[in-house]
């Protein structure tokens, strides 16, 4: 039994990447941001000629309306008048701290002090606030250019302070902490919440001086800095004007309004979004529920570029008002949606009368299009937010894979079944014909990792038109089944489908089925979309020369999260599957601090330390990743497996135990428990193990052929015949199995 050490294609999905409960900060001067570290697009022209003032000598209606939106008082500096109310001698508790909020009689400055339980007291002076409503997040500088949200945050409408973890327990040490790298503003918070931001990490002393050229999102953070744009400029014919291209511009408040991997240092506005950024699919149960609907923090792109708007053309701007951030038309009464689903239809949309359609009358909640189609989910205790994928409610997807649906949030003082029996009686028949209940049983299976869901996956696949889903299909696909033929034959289709996302699906498809050199990968390292270069690059990131083109590609996107235990993890893998294990172990155990309660750290370390032929540490690696996550029979499964590697087999079985205990099913683990059992002369206990693992894996001859074996050292022969015939049922060509029915002289 050895240890084999296999790393996911992409295995960097095992943090949050731009969701957290809050963001922090520490402000500068204007004329100390503008320096050479302020994002490399915005250097061009003074800083003064990039303000939204500057802007508002011409654009004076835009500029108004900014003036008081979200995007305006995005990020702030502290003020002794905006923020003295919040400081009046104030208190909040979580669970951990009780939270005193005053002033300081010196210089009336806001001060945070922090009681904890155990009794020590921190004091922090805030320096910035992030948002406008319905939650202000206050900001410290923790060490110098270290800037984190604090657990605490102000409701402008109650007014008080509550916790944004609500009940939820964040523990000093987490990297979920408000003192931990999930809530670092320089990481996390500050390139959506400033203009023109740099986050400049020092690798080497673990250090930021981040720079940024004004506070909040101002003008040139969506239109770029526009040279020539100047009022009377002789370049104005030649600026490259794309506000007036509406999917352009949804791409850059994309750049911010998403989940997503950062594959550059600097988005720059008006530029291809895949070519930037890694949107996160909705192929993760802890992010999207198997019907689409939002679970985690997504941020709305994720789930529209998945929905029929967006494949129909709609964008950001058909909605909202860029400039104010407010709907262009009410929702209220509907006319929001009523702009295209009114006769005559606009971009294709069906013509619908809301009363008909809901069955509830005008001027009820239940006859507004948004409570049933873009119901809210409520992050950071407070803060309500729309789910963009406009997807349709059905309650009996909540009674058959558990997904919520809009009507029984509504009716919440009703049954399940009450809510299924009026849905059916109004739209079972469309429901019926619609593809959206199997793909999301299909999708609810492939969670589970149900591999022989593979071909309904791809049957919905074929039939999709929608591309976000083809790739997600495909991604799900090919996780559940790595190395089948028919998913890899749907990549090999895929590869030139013209969405990036689709394209890059079919290369990571081709990757995980060891077909890394494959022409599919090889090809897409010509591909017109970085997102589409970058996956095939770490495919094929052993045989990348230094120097080669796609190599510093690759290695410009994997240095942008080194701050980051996450991007610290993707390093390691590159640089194990390029034969550096040395660097590899240093660089996963400098991320161990960064976040101690995670198992992926651990579990990496112990499978590179495997592949060193370090066993002893492996193990210890291991087996800590399974004590920090007890529900997984996979960990435990491979610390056992490591510490029968080292020869401790007391410690083998107890993970063996460990993880049959997690998974009372899982045959590979009662099929090795029964070896070591029979290696330690315990053939009894072995025959029990192995039996137990031919009754759940019935296909399997190693089950079999192992209690033949043993039963042959019992000189039960008969029962050992038996047990090598089974074997030669289910592999005809097992030498083994033959050459033991010889021995026992009867014919195989």
């Amino acid at each position: 039994m050895s240890l084999t050490l296999r790393f996911a294609a992409f295995a960097c999905a095992l943090y949050v990447s731009l969701t957290i409960a809050g963001c922090t900060g520490g402000s500068r001067d204007v004329e100390e941001e503008t320096g050479p570290r302020v994002a490399a697009w915005a250097r061009e022209v003074p800083a003064a000629q990039a303000s939204n003032a500057y802007c508002g000598k011409c654009h004076q209606t835009a500029e108004d309306a900014w003036r008081n939106s979200h995007h305006s008082k995005a990020n702030r500096p502290v003020s002794p008048i905006a923020d003295a109310a919040m400081f009046a001698e104030r208190t909040a508790e979580t669970h951990a701290a009780r939270y005193e909020f005053t002033r300081d009689p010196a210089d009336g400055a806001p001060v945070i002090r922090e009681l904890l339980r155990e009794g020590a007291v921190r004091s922090y002076r805030p320096s910035m606030v992030i948002a406008r409503t319905p939650l202000w997040q206050y900001l410290v500088e923790t060490e110098p250019g270290r800037l984190q949200t604090t657990e605490v945050a102000w409701d402008p409408v109650r007014e008080e302070w509550f916790g944004v973890f609500g009940m939820e327990v964040r523990n000093p040490g987490e990297w979920g902490h408000w003192h931990g790298r999930g809530m670092n503003w320089n990481s996390m918070c500050a390139r959506c919440h400033m203009t023109a931001y740099s986050k400049n990490y020092d690798d080497a002393n673990d250090t930021y001086s981040s720079r940024w050229l004004e506070h909040g999102i101002g003008c040139v953070q969506c239109h770029n800095l526009m040279p020539g744009h100047e009022p009377g400029g002789a370049a104005m014919a030649t600026v490259d004007d794309f506000s007036r291209d509406p999917h352009r511009m949804m791409e850059t408040c994309a750049a911010c309004h998403s989940r997503a991997e950062s594959l550059t240092k600097d988005f720059v506005p008006g530029e291809n979004y895949d070519d930037h950024f890694r949107l996160q699919l909705p192929v993760e149960p802890s992010l999207y529920y198997a019907d689409g609907q939002i679970l985690d923090e997504v941020f709305v792109y994720g789930s529209f570029r998945h929905s029929k708007m967006h494949a129909a053309g709609v964008t950001c701007m058909d909605c909202h008002d860029p400039h104010a951030g407010t709907l262009k038309l009410p929702q209220e009464n509907n006319h929001v949606c009523l702009q295209c689903h009114a006769t005559p239809g606009r971009l294709g949309a069906t013509v619908i009368d809301p009363v008909a359609h809901s069955f509830h009358k005008e001027g009820s909640d239940g006859n507004r299009c948004v409570e049933c189609h873009m119901p809210e989910t409520t992050y950071m205790q407070r803060d309500p937010r729309r789910d963009h994928g406009f997807i349709v409610p059905d309650p009996v997807l909540t009674r058959d894979i558990g997904v919520p649906n809009a009507c029984s949030k509504c009716h919440h003082d009703q049954t399940l079944d009450w809510n299924i029996e009026h849905y059916e009686t109004w739209y079972g028949e469309r429901r019926a014909a619609s593809p959206d209940r199997a793909r999301a049983r299909a999708i609810h299976r492939a969670f589970r990792g149900e591999a022989d869901v593979v071909p309904e996956l791809l049957r919905l696949l074929d039939a999709e038109t929608i591309p976000a889903r083809r790739a997600s299909l495909l991604e799900l696909a090919a996780r559940v089944a790595p190395v089948d033929d028919s998913v890899l034959g749907r990549a090999r289709a895929l590869a030139t489908d013209p969405d990036a996302l689709v394209r890059a699906a079919s290369v990571r498809a081709s990757a995980a089925a060891g077909r890394s050199d494959s022409d599919v990968v090889r090809a897409a390292l010509g591909d017109p979309t970085r997102l589409v270069r970058i996956d095939a690059a770490w495919a094929l990131s052993p045989s990348l020369p230094e120097g080669h083109e796609r190599r510093h590609e690759l290695d410009t996107y994997l240095r942008e999260a080194l701050d980051q235990p996450a991007g610290r993890l993707r390093v390691a893998q590159d640089l194990f599957n390029r034969g550096r294990s040395a660097e590899a172990v240093d660089l996963v155990r400098s991320a161990l601090p960064w976040d101690p309660l995670s198992p992926a750290l651990p579990e990496t370390l112990g499978l590179v330390l495997a592949q060193q032929g370090r066993a002893t540490e492996a193990a210890q690696a291991l087996q800590r990743a399974a004590e920090l996550d007890t529900r997984s029979a996979g960990l435990a499964f491979q610390a056992a497996l490591a510490w029968s590697e080292a020869g401790d087999t007391a410690r083998a079985e107890a993970m063996f135990g460990a993880a049959l205990r997690a998974e009372p099913t899982m045959a590979r683990a009662w099929y090795n428990l029964g070896l070591l059992q029979s290696r330690t002369g315990r053939a009894q206990e072995a025959i029990v193990a192995l039996r137990e693992a031919e009754r759940l894996q019935p296909g399997d001859p190693d089950a079999p052929y192992a209690l033949a074996t043993v039963y042959l050292g019992l000189d039960r022969r008969e029962e050992a015949a038996a047990a090598a015939r089974r074997v030669l049922e289910r592999a005809p060509t097992h030498g083994p199995a033959a050459r033991l029915l010889r021995l026992l002289g009867t014919a195989p």
